[in-house]
């Protein structure tokens, strides 16, 4: 388990220096297109497949944190320059990864945002020789998922506030304060007037996408401790959701490993943590992901979590890393409704 100590959140903000294409003024462009969380690298065979590679797996083929079956990062596709120069359709795609070596190059990373749609991040790397791109793509491993994470929320956001649910948003800004981008397909599945507590559900005859908010007094940093957070979250699950049956109640698996980190989400600097979920005494799970933050007064503490309930036997089509980030992107539209 990855453990995160106390701390003030102004101190969040030294962490936060880069974040994803902002919006930019509207420009007549075609909309992008690409699957959820797939990347498009553009690299001659011999780059692709040389000494780069190695670091291409260790970034966006990696497995994704949190998960309760093994699934990458991000879904690759390679495009050789030849095919991708002047081919619309493949330079519409949301997230583009240019890697150009050539001895003439300085090594050098560019980002473009919208270049060819929108929305749609454009990374591109020069470098001297392949080795001289291995090393700045492992050394911007952080950066460069920042960057195309942070393309995919971009793109859930445009998604859910092109359909929104006003009576949950609305609800959600009067109660918490905050404002979050839920879409139509989500209902209130529990609102407790006499809590701080909602619960909001999205139900197919596949899956299951959970949201829950909670807030509660903020007294120090040490509620933002990472075993803190654990406990609260597994507090909230069993007094507030049912389980299937008699007798069984939802909380935390910890039998695996939880994954903390300082993010920006949305408008806000908080704790994310991402790891399983269980039902006690019953046999339903999935993955999910919290993020935790204090008020700007210090007085509120804010907890969203989202999860998911995928059954494999019912869904094996779909990927749960696919269906978290759904959930994941709801939550990374939070920000203070006082910011609209």
């Amino acid at each position: 388990m990855k453990r995160i100590s106390g701390f003030l959140i102004f101190a969040l903000a030294s962490l936060t220096l880069l974040s994803g294409c902002a919006e930019k003024v509207k420009v007549a462009k075609p909309g992008s297109s690409g699957k959820t969380l797939e990347l498009m690298v553009v690299a001659k065979n011999s780059t692709f497949n040389g000494p780069a590679h190695r670091a291409l797996d260790s970034i966006f083929y990696a497995e994704q944190d949190g998960l309760n079956q093994p699934e990458s990062r991000f879904d690759v596709v390679h495009i050789t320059p030849s095919d991708f120069e002047d081919n619309t359709m493949f330079q519409a795609h949301r997230n583009i990864l240019i890697l150009d070596v050539n001895p003439h190059n300085i090594n050098k990373i560019y980002r473009d945002c919208d270049k060819w749609a929108q929305p749609q991040v454009v990374v591109r790397i020069t470098a001297t020789d392949d080795h001289a791109l291995d090393s700045m793509l492992m050394a911007r491993s952080e950066r460069l998922l920042r960057e195309f994470y942070g393309q995919e929320y971009r793109r859930m956001d445009k998604i859910f506030s092109a359909t929104p649910n006003p009576k949950i948003i609305s609800y959600v800004e009067q109660k918490y304060g905050l404002h979050l981008s839920v879409p139509q397909e989500f209902a209130i599945a529990k609102q407790l007037t006499e809590s701080d507590f909602t619960w909001l559900i999205k139900r197919t005859k596949d899956f299951d996408l959970h949201i829950y908010i909670y807030k509660q007094p903020y007294k120090d940093s040490n509620d933002l401790n990472e075993a803190t957070i654990l406990n609260n979250l597994d507090t909230i699950m069993r007094r507030y959701v049912p389980g299937p049956s008699e007798g069984s109640y939802p909380g935390l698996e910890r039998r695996r490993d939880f994954y903390s980190r300082f993010v920006r989400v949305g408008s806000v600097d908080a704790i994310e943590i991402r790891g399983l979920w269980r039902t006690f005494n019953d046999f339903m799970g999935g993955p999910f992901v919290s993020y935790t933050f204090p008020s700007p007064d210090c007085k509120t503490l804010y907890t969203i979590m989202g999860s998911v309930y995928s059954p494999s036997q019912r869904s094996k089509m779909v990927m749960k890393r696919d269906l978290l980030m759904q959930v994941d992107g709801i939550c990374h539209s939070v920000r203070y409704d006082w910011q609209m």
